[in-house]
């Protein structure tokens, strides 16, 4: 057993011979990453001054000569397939060598700058359906070029699929492609070549693959772009192995309802578990794909007319056979050819010779006609030239019937299941619109319809059951609402008699309903304000009333008999203060989002972004709060709640039975501490 050191990991020889890192020619830059297969570098050729990128061979620490004899065969066979295609959406392959004092094989490729499929989707970054078609599209043209050539990928993925600016993409690593066109396979049947998550049923099952296998894989990857998750998941090998073969995916609109319906019919088509009713070539699932960009409804058919069999499906029966037809031999040198003698065809053994006749008996030769005019300028006999006239024109019609028995008949379209997707799509959208705008009862009436023509989608019966809640907790809003109206309306009537007393309670409870009415608010201050007034005017009176009234007296006996009498002023009761309480909450910010509120038992006496936004930019910034608001004197709870989505903050602090006196002012300064997300409170 044979290994090999990295050139990157060995570096130069101990002589110092080597000073720059080398793999053959190529000049090593550094390392990109590492396969399947091996380690991967950037490289510089120094011929022609261009970058490319030096995929290794890396066999198995373990594996015996014969496994890495197999292992560089096939690394060599993945040049070779690569190396034959030269398409805008397959990767090039320049050359391929083996670096003599490692002994180690590489392939330089043409370096592509850009993200793989992988990368994006697992950074979650957004990627519209539009933008999804046109790559797997790409891709689709690049995959029909590969089979044209004889070669199937039998690897497709998004890790393989590259992704460059202006949406444009390239596929990579045909380092298990076949080339069916004579060269021997170097895997044995049943064995695993692929991406489990990705394989086409025959490839699991180790029957023979061709083209249609890549476009199931690449199904895969349109079905992933456009849902974000695959369509047949599974714990184990075994278990998404056998969803593959055996079980249906979910469709694309129990996962996004918002999916255009044309996708449906080309994921539908691409994972076909038998290859004959899938697309049979890469150039049909690209076509179909562009017709769903078009906005039309691409045409599903698994009939044989429609299968154009390409080099990937044709057997050994479709290759003709040749003759080979030997020249003649040149004669000999010095061969001499016999003159042709003479064949006597008369049949008759017996034959009289005529005798000679005498010059003088014969008659002279007249000389020829002189040689008329050209064919062309001949004149025709009229019913000549009818004939020949009437054997064309049924040659002619013969060969228009034979070409209309040909003729491809195209499916006629249903223009009512047209007119029927339409309208579906059409009140779809106006829904989707109408959620955006807040306009539930509308979106309501709109999915409604929808249900009517597609009675059995369970995602319009599931979003008709979230509108059916939200509409049903908006019916008990606006009745808390309504509620709270009649109790200010019966207080405000109080109010106006002077039944200030009787009227506080009413403006309470409507302000407890809709703390947001300012109107409540200001009857109620108002209210308990004209009853504090009312009480101290009944009060003074009463005081008026005492002092008018003779003032008791106090008898000190100083000696007996005559008792001595000293008068003492009666002191007045102190006044309570009077009015409502109020609080001041002080919030210091540093951050640029989030909000705090601030309760009083029933009473919201706070309610205040942290940050302001700018009207024209829309640039948020940090925001000092300093609010004060009043609110009938009690004895309650008070409870804070500090929110701030970008520091995933949440804080709720209670402050149990705090004293708000009438006529007194209250301080809660709150302090955030953003790199230890720690909230302070004082109060007093």
């Amino acid at each position: 057993m044979t290994a090999h050191a990295s050139p990157i990991e060995s570096g130069a020889d101990a002589g110092g011979e080597r000073n720059q890192v080398k793999l053959g020619r190529y000049e090593i830059v550094r390392e990109l990453g590492k396969g399947a297969m091996g380690i991967v570098y950037l490289a510089k050729d120094p011929l022609i001054g261009r970058l490319v990128a030096l995929k290794t061979i890396r066999p198995s620490a373990h594996a015996d000569d014969e496994d890495i004899r197999e292992f560089q065969a096939r690394f060599v066979r993945e040049a070779q397939a690569a190396g034959i295609l030269n398409h805008p959406s397959i990767v090039t392959v320049h050359d391929i060598g083996q670096d003599e004092p490692s002994g180690m094989s590489f392939i330089a490729m043409e370096y592509v700058e850009g993200q793989n499929l992988k990368e994006m989707l697992a950074q979650g970054r957004p990627l519209s359906f539009e933008q999804a078609a046109d790559i797997i599209a790409q891709i689709a043209e690049g995959l029909d070029f590969a089979h044209a050539k004889g070669i199937v990928h039998r690897d497709v993925k998004p890790a393989n699929i590259i992704l460059l600016e202006g949406n444009r993409a390239k596929i990579t690593d045909f380092g298990i492609a076949k080339i069916t066109s004579g060269v021997a396979n170097l895997t044995t049947t049943g064995q695993f070549l692929g991406t489990p998550n990705y394989m086409a049923p025959e490839q699991i099952k180790g029957t023979p693959v061709d083209g249609r296998s890549d476009i199931f894989s690449l199904g895969i990857c349109l079905y992933e772009c456009l849902t974000h998750r695959k369509p047949f998941g599974g714990d184990s090998l075994t278990s998404i192995s056998y969803k593959i073969v055996h079980e249906p995916f979910p469709p694309l609109h129990d996962i996004n309802p918002t999916i255009p319906e044309g996708f449906g019919v080309v994921v539908t088509q691409c994972l076909e578990k038998d290859p004959s009713k899938r697309y049979q070539r890469g150039k049909d699932m690209a076509n179909a794909l562009r017709a769903v960009l078009r906005g039309e409804r691409p045409v599903r058919s698994s009939e044989p007319m429609f299968a154009d069999a390409t080099v990937l499906t044709r057997g050994d029966h479709d290759k003709l056979p040749t003759m080979e037809i030997p020249f003649p031999e040149a004669d000999a040198p010095g061969k001499t050819q016999e003159s042709p003698q003479p064949v006597d065809t008369n049949s008759s053994p017996a034959v009289t010779r005529q005798p000679a006749v005498p010059s003088s008996a014969v008659k002279p030769v007249k000389p020829p006609k002189p040689a008329g005019p050209p064919i062309w300028k001949q004149r025709i006999d009229p019913i000549l030239f009818i004939a020949i006239a009437g054997v064309l024109l049924a040659a002619l019609v013969v060969l228009m019937i034979v070409m209309s028995a040909k003729k491809v008949s195209v499916p006629a379209v249903d223009k009512v299941a047209e007119a029927k997707v339409a309208k579906e799509r059409s009140l779809r959208n106006e829904g989707n619109r109408l959620i955006r705008d807040g306009r539930v009862n509308d979106a309501y009436a709109q999915y409604e319809q929808l249900l009517k023509l597609a009675p059995r989608s369970p995602a319009i019966l599931g979003l008709m059951q979230k509108l059916s809640q939200i509409r049903q907790h908006d019916e008990a809003g606006r009745q808390v609402l309504t509620t709270a109206q009649q109790k200010f309306d019966e207080g405000l009537a109080l109010y106006n008699q002077k039944k200030f007393a009787e009227a506080i309670p009413l403006f309470e409870e409507s302000f407890h309903l809709n703390p947001s009415s300012d109107p409540t608010a200001q009857y109620l201050k108002l209210a308990q304000q004209e009853d504090q007034r009312v009480k101290s005017e009944r009060a003074a009176e009463r005081g008026a009333r005492t002092s008018t009234q003779p003032r008791p007296t106090q008898t000190v006996a100083s000696t007996p008999g005559h008792p001595v009498t000293t008068t003492h002023p009666v002191q007045p009761a102190p006044q309570t203060p009077s009015g409502p309480a109020s609080l001041t909450t002080v919030f210091n910010s540093t951050v640029a989002d989030g909000y705090i509120v601030v309760r009083a038992g029933a009473d919201e006496v706070a309610r205040e972004n942290l940050y302001t936004e700018s009207r024209f930019f829309h640039k948020r910034s940090p925001r000092q709060v300093n609010v004060t608001k009043e609110f009938p004197a009690k004895n309650a709870d008070l409870e804070v709640w500090v929110v701030i989505p970008s520091l995933s903050v949440n804080e709720h602090r209670k402050l149990t039975a705090q004293n708000f006196e009438p006529g007194v002012n209250r301080r809660l300064v709150v302090t955030f501490d953003p790199k230890s997300k720690k909230v302070d409170y004082q109060f007093n």
